[in-house]
């Protein structure tokens, strides 16, 4: 005796491939697929958020905001020696910057203290050649995540423009640096590698 059986594939797939046929017909299914993209969604947030970028670009709006509203108010009528402007940076910082004195037409108006994204840090306002800068430095800081860094590699880097100002974020002998200048990203990021490095 022969037995029927329902043979219409197109009915048995079109429910089973749709959502609603899965968490009709597989709900044990459904809901560790439903956990799972909570899971991975959840943990690529994190990685994200512990990568740094959001941090750095918070504080790098920060201190271009700070840098456009010094560049509004009167310059300095004099210049800083350097060796009291490094004294002044190790003394507020604990962290030794060398200035470059013999480079021609570097001047620096003032080292301050200062408190950037809710953290202590000193700004150093200089000029070279045709532009003014302010170089932030943070003792202790990794804005960067738990990863360790060389010295001063190229990955460590990062860079950008906002409001007609550039800025040049880098780690280093840990402190954290960040330049901000009125000139473009490219000769910021040449200051850096060629005075700051």
């Amino acid at each position: 005796m022969a037995t029927t059986t329902n043979r219409n594939p197109a009915c048995h797939f079109s429910e089973r491939s749709s959502l609603l046929g899965v968490v009709e017909f597989y709900p044990r299914i459904a809901i560790v697929v439903i956990f799972l993209t909570i899971v991975v969604a959840v943990a690529g947030w994190r990685i994200f958020r512990e990568s740094g970028a959001p941090r750095i670009n918070a504080l790098a709006d920060e201190a271009i905001a700070a840098f456009v509203s010094l560049q509004e108010e009167k310059a300095p009528a004099f210049f800083m020696d350097f060796a009291e402007a490094e004294k002044r940076i190790l003394d507020f910082s604990g962290v030794s910057l060398k200035l470059p004195e013999d480079a021609s037409g570097f001047t620096v108006s003032a080292v301050d203290r200062r408190t950037m994204r809710k953290r202590p840090a000193i700004g150093v306002r200089f000029s070279y050649e045709d532009g003014h800068h302010m170089l932030v430095v943070f003792r202790k800081e990794n804005f960067l995540g738990r990863k360790p860094l060389a010295s001063f590699p190229d990955e460590s880097l990062l860079s950008g423009e906002h409001d007609g100002c550039s800025f040049v974020f880098w780690e280093r002998d840990g402190a954290s640096f960040i330049m901000v200048s009125d000139t473009d990203v490219i000769q910021t990021f040449k200051l850096v590698r060629g005075f700051f490095a």
